[in-house]
């Protein structure tokens, strides 16, 4: 489905030549010799393989808050307060990962006009992927500079403007349609081609157009709560365009080695109770997918009934070998977590199933396989599609019926793709029979579509499809309020010393300028401005105040 980055020396990308790269990062004016094409792989591997957004922001902070993942021993008390060693993401972008990709934009803007017309189609590839990152940037950190960021690099302001969030939303989408424009009115048979270079679509500009024009629905859903009508507007434009129309056209980067990092390591994270639950009494084909059976095979019951550790019990559904943990705090203690567990010559046997590691590091336990990154997948936009026309916010052409179960089909293609490439445990592809045959998963009890129920029905697809976007998770229960513990896929209230409930934090602890910084007022500015409105929080330090797209 997508082209593997192998890291090649011909494109300086071994850690033997990233003495190179430091120059080309901190004086960009200097590299003369450096083509745009050249630059690209580096600007995307860059986006890509930070290990602390996986150590902390997702599997510490982020998925436990969204019950997608439980450490093996359960939920600790604190765990809905700690908002601590989040937003590597802002550094990501700050640093190598948005200045390439401008390098890349500059470079091509200092072109002679002929010169530049050959260059369309990487400038818009740089820009989509400057305008995606942005985005995921500011989805959690409201105003950031953007417009004037990184133009010290050649000679530009030091202390670039904030922007609001309101205000970058207009730009995000101004830039994106400009790039589908562009792409459409480039001279294609001049094209410089980036080739392999392009880690994505391996040059295939045609997905990169449709891309650019999802991608907008894809943001502009976030305004749901502040300006229902812009998104509306913003959606007829889209959808009267070229869009993605099929997994092959997925937007998701396929890599090799770029999970090595032992922070990407997921050992240690077991299946929730609430997604267990729900995929297991649905027969669920992501269920092999997501997590691993637990420890009780035949073997092992044998072995532990031999040395009088549990009764000799005989399992016979394949399926009660999949149990997920219980999230709350006050369950730590439970026999999920104590009397469910046993050791014996050093090996634990644990109920609870730990999540599929691989699809997280494909290089666990000297795995040789490749991780994807979903990004804007068919599914996700299919369902996406499906929830706002329930909504009555779009209309596609297509029935909502169709739209939810072409996403739930393409999540399953996606999750088979992700771990075929990851060469996850025990993996078998699932078969046509168990998706659309007379017992298949379309039919099964709490996803046969029900007009009555579509929105809620949704809405757990794109929770479920989300499972490896933990931010889209996130923001899918910040924008919707769903799932909950009112739902079929029914979450749990955590709690906490004998029964105080627990809240999701909403946003990270946000970023405070020092009286040194030389951008201290256009920061701080930005941040009094934010603090005017009423659902901030009581600080910037308040994990459970809102950003601006998030209203109450």
């Amino acid at each position: 489905m997508k082209k593997i980055f192998l890291i090649a020396s011909t494109l300086c990308l071994l850690n033997s030549c990233t003495s190179d790269f430091a120059e080309t990062n901190t004086n960009p004016l200097d590299i003369v010799n450096t083509t745009p094409e050249a630059l690209l792989p580096m600007a995307i591997k860059k986006g890509y393989d930070a290990s602390f957004e996986y150590y902390y922001d997702y599997y510490r902070r982020i998925m436990p808050w969204t019950q997608t993942l439980v450490p093996s021993l359960g939920n600790p008390s604190e765990f809905m307060d700690d908002g601590s060693n989040m937003n590597a993401r802002k550094d990501v972008f700050y640093g190598d990962h948005g200045s390439l990709l401008t390098d890349i934009i500059h470079k091509i803007d200092q072109m002679p006009a002929e010169e530049q017309a050959k260059y369309v189609n990487i400038k818009s590839i740089a820009t989509i992927l400057k305008v995606y990152y942005a985005w995921y940037v500011t989805d959690v950190n409201g105003s950031m500079a953007y417009t004037e960021a990184f133009q010290a690099r050649y000679g530009g302001t030091v202390t670039p403007k904030f922007e609001t969030q309101e205000q970058l939303y207009d730009i995000f989408d101004s830039q994106l349609n400009s790039v589908y424009t562009a792409i459409e009115g480039a001279n294609q048979s001049i094209q410089v081609k980036p080739g392999a270079g392009d880690l994505f679509f391996n040059g295939d500009i045609l997905k990169w157009k449709k891309v650019s024009n999802s991608l907008r629905l894809k943001i502009a859903s976030r305004l749901m709560k502040r300006n229902p009508a812009k998104l509306t507007a913003i959606a007829t434009q889209v959808l009267s365009r070229d869009q993605i129309t099929s997994t092959a056209e997925d937007f998701s980067l396929r890599s090799r080695r770029f999970t090595e990092h032992g922070n990407f390591n997921p050992a240690g994270f077991s299946a929730t109770k609430p997604m267990v639950d729900f995929m297991g009494a649905n027969n669920d084909p992501r269920l092999p997918l997501f997590f691993q059976k637990n420890s009780y095979t035949k073997t092992a019951i044998k072995r532990l009934s031999t040395a009088g550790l549990m009764n000799d019990v005989q399992i016979i559904d394949s399926t009660k070998r999949y149990v997920g943990g219980p999230v709350s705090p006050d369950m730590s203690t439970s026999r999920y977590y104590t009397k469910a567990r046993r050791s014996l010559n050093g090996i634990t046997y644990d109920t609870v199933s730990r999540l599929q590691y691989r699809i997280w590091q494909p290089e666990y336990n000297a795995g040789t396989g490749n991780a994807v990154f979903p990004i804007l997948t068919y599914a996700d936009y299919s369902l996406l599609k499906a929830e706002l026309q329930t909504r009555g916010l779009i209309s596609t052409g297509s029935s909502v019926q169709s739209l939810y179960e072409q996403g739930i089909i393409a999540s399953i293609a996606t999750y088979n793709f992700i771990a075929k490439e990851a060469v996850a445990f025990d993996y078998t592809p699932t078969m046509d029979s168990e998706i659309t045959g007379p017992n298949g998963y379309l039919l099964a009890p709490d996803v046969k579509f029900n007009p009555s129920k579509a929105l809620e029905q949704i809405i757990i697809q794109e929770y479920l499809n989300y499972f490896k976007q933990p931010n889209e998770v996130w923001a899918l229960i910040k924008r919707t309020d769903m799932p909950n513990t009112s739902t079929a896929l029914k979450l749990e209230t955590p709690t906490r010393n004998g029964g105080i409930p627990l809240t999701m934090p909403r946003r990270i602890v946000l970023p405070t300028p020092s009286m040194d910084n030389l951008n201290y007022s256009n920061q701080q500015a930005a941040l009094n401005l934010m603090k005017q409105d009423p659902d901030f929080g009581t600080s910037e330090n308040d994990i459970q105040g809102r950003i601006w797209w998030d209203k109450k």
